[in-house]
């Protein structure tokens, strides 16, 4: 395993990154530390979430220390760092300031819609790297207050963003007042035309860096699209947002009418919702993304303000109410979930004639979509009570005996039919009720069906582990539910599903050889959604899943057929006593 000492990571810096759980650099990390890079301008494309503000705080700590163990007496700033938003510059602002801490570093912002004396005033007392926006930057260097003729590196943050927002003139003004010889670095998701030409004319040879390759950048995120009519949307954001039930959600909206209406209508409805655009104040937009990251909203409802830049750990579900105007915005909103590692979804409305615009847009993008209908309200009550009865399963366990002398006290006085009844509508209480969606219902029926075509199934993988699943027959296994639940649990696709095997007390299936181990690694996370399902390896023994009481193999191609119309695994209606059992639900 690399760590940050193994790459070239300045020993100063080792402990502020040990203390945060740095433990092994990220590729961007490590790549701008190489030594063909060392002291070199660089253009960086890197994907959203790699750890490119560290990346660049490393850069700056080799060109600023050099061999020294902390830095000198602060004066006029040997580093500037510009961002196009305000949240952005403050977060890497936090970055910066504990990653320099133990060197003595001092790090200031400079942003608009803060107080510009009390920043003129910490850059006159002297300070080593300053982070700020183009705007407010230019105006402290016309003015007097920002003094770059010290500086030694200069680091523009989503180039390509600023750019496209139309800060050509203050990046230019910023750059031709830095002293020439200072190191250069650009950092772009994407490197478009304009970037190129920016590079080739403030940069010396700079080396081109490309930390995340082609078609990986979005690999963590899967995309749904559905057919929705426009009187309906705010509705079928109501139904993606329950169906899902993510811990944390961004919505993005095109207009700042459209966000304040959005965001009020989900409040009225009963979720934890906040909501930036534009106009907010800084400290109005910084109180809303507080509440985002302690929990206390789940939903952020925004224009594409949040699609860059913001510290937004976490968020699982990405859903564009409103289509991005093409297919970079695409990649940038939808860059808010799948970070780091961690798997996303990202969610496009699309009216009737809309369609057609996003297909190409997801063509461009090199994005594939499943069309699947908006879930229904039918569908979204069958999956609560599918959770319900998960709780059940997992709160009933290892009860203490003060719950259970309660609950025999309830049992005494109450019929088991009434204590559920008050179980199913006090979750009900709890959840927003989803929405009906007539209109959106007939639109799915009237426009074409042009969605891509699903590849048919290539079949059995030819080598192939065999696994099996802790259910069988007696707990209502069926291949219509468990193939779904294998590919969720284990991060495969169907067709890296071989043949699945009914028998009474438990399911054995194949898994291709060459998902074998990263299926294993993720099927052995516990699964809150059925606690009860284990699956271990069995092997490659071709005899292992041959079952006790020879049932007939079911192949995994049948199970396609029937899954919810949300894509969720529908499992089959139960006779009244198998009601009584535990099993999925």
């Amino acid at each position: 395993m690399n760590t940050f000492s193994s790459v070239g990571a300045h020993p100063a810096l080792l402990p502020a990154l040990d203390r945060r759980g740095y433990l092994e650099p990220t590729s961007v990390q490590a790549a701008v530390l190489e030594p063909a890079h060392r002291g070199q301008d660089l253009l960086v494309s890197s994907r959203t979430g790699s750890g490119k503000t560290v990346a660049f705080g490393l850069a700056l700590a080799e060109t600023l220390l050099g061999d020294a163990d902390a830095f000198g007496e602060a004066g006029p700033p040997g580093a500037l760092v510009v961002a196009p938003t305000r949240e952005l510059a403050v977060q890497v602002q936090r970055e910066l300031a504990w990653l320099f801490a133990d060197a003595g570093g001092r790090v200031a912002s400079c942003v608009g819609g803060m107080d510009p004396r009390r920043e003129a005033r910490a850059l006159a007392e002297g300070t080593h790297v300053v982070v700020g926006t183009p705007g407010r930057l230019v105006d402290h260097l016309e003015r007097g207050a920002l003094d770059l003729s010290a500086l030694r590196a200069l680091v523009l943050d989503e180039a390509d963003e600023m750019l496209d927002m139309g800060f050509r003139e203050e990046l230019e003004k910023l750059l031709g007042a830095a002293p020439p010889d200072r190191r250069t670095v650009l950092f772009s998701a994407t490197l478009p035309r304009p970037i190129l030409e920016l590079a080739k004319r403030y940069t010396r040879d700079a080396s081109r860096i490309a930390a995340t390759p082609a078609g990986e950048a979005h690999a963590d995120i899967a995309y749904r699209a559905h057919v929705v009519a426009p009187r309906e949307r705010e509705h079928a954001v109501v139904n993606v947002l329950r169906e899902a039930e993510p811990p944390s959600a961004l919505v993005f909206r095109a207009t700042r009418e459209a966000v304040q209406h959005t965001a009020v209508s989900l409040g009225e409805r009963g979720f934890e919702v906040v909501a930036i655009s534009g106009e907010l104040t800084q400290a109005e937009r910084t109180r809303a993304l507080k509440s985002l990251r302690d929990g206390r909203a789940r939903v952020l409802v925004a224009t594409d303000v949040a699609a860059r830049g913001l510290d937004l750990p976490g968020i699982a579900l990405v859903l564009h109410a409103d289509l991005p105007r093409d297919a970079e915005a695409l990649q940038h909103r939808s860059g808010r979930t799948g970070r780091a590692g961690r798997k996303g979804v990202a969610v496009l409305l699309a009216a009737p004639p809309e369609r057609y615009r996003l297909e190409r847009m997801l063509r461009d993008a090199g994005v594939r979509a499943e069309w699947t209908p908006v879930p229904t309200a039918e569908a979204i009550r069958a999956g609560d009570a599918e959770r319900l009865a998960a709780d059940v399963v997992a709160l009933a366990g290892d009860a203490a005996e003060e719950d259970l002398a309660a609950a025999r006290r309830l049992a005494e006085s109450r019929s088991a039919l009434e204590l559920a009844v008050a179980l199913v509508r006090r979750d009900r209480s709890r959840r927003p009720a989803p929405e009906e969606l007539p209109e959106t219902a007939r639109a799915a029926r009237e426009v074409p069906a042009r969605a891509e075509k699903r590849a048919p199934r290539a079949g059995p993988p030819a080598n192939a582990v065999w696994f099996r699943l802790s259910l069988g027959r007696a707990r209502q296994a069926d291949p219509r539910w468990v193939l779904p639940l294998l590919c969720r649990r284990g991060g495969v696709t169907r067709d890296e599903i071989g043949k699945i095997v009914i028998q009474p007390e438990e399911t054995r299936f194949e898994v291709a050889a060459d998902a074998a181990q990263r299926f294993l690694r993720a099927a052995r996370r516990p699964d809150p959604r059925m606690p009860d399902a284990r699956i271990e390896l069995l092997g490659t023994n071709p005899r292992a899943g041959e079952p006790r009481h020879a049932p007939r193999p079911v192949r995994a191609e049948g199970a396609r057929r029937h899954e919810r119309a949300d894509g969720e695994p529908a499992p089959p209606r139960r006779s009244a006593p198998a009601a009584k059992r535990r099993g999925p639900r």
